[in-house]
């Protein structure tokens, strides 16, 4: 078996296209469910992992403290900027 082929690092210069994506839930009053945070799991999985393979530039992390009654509620997102030589075909 032959040496694996590697695709040059993408230099931030060459980035031309940048993909945001959320992952987490920033809403207290609508409950997302599982399937919208897996879908965007799976999306971020395809930019980092797909054709043209994306590369993390960038992530913030944000939350809100709701307080509904004498509950006190957490809600949590990241967002991920993901930088492309070009725009890919499945975004």
């Amino acid at each position: 078996m032959g040496p694996a082929k590697q695709t040059p690092a993408l230099d931030l210069s060459e980035v031309r296209f940048i993909e945001r994506i959320v992952v987490g839930r920033y809403n207290a009053n609508g409950h997302e469910d599982d399937a919208q945070m897996q879908r965007q799991i799976d999306k971020l999985n395809q930019c980092l992992n797909g054709s043209p393979k994306g590369m993390l530039i960038g992530k913030d992390t944000g939350f809100k403290v709701f307080k509904m009654g004498e509950n006190t509620v957490v809600a949590q997102q990241v967002s991920y900027h993901i930088g492309f030589r070009r725009k890919p075909n499945f975004l």
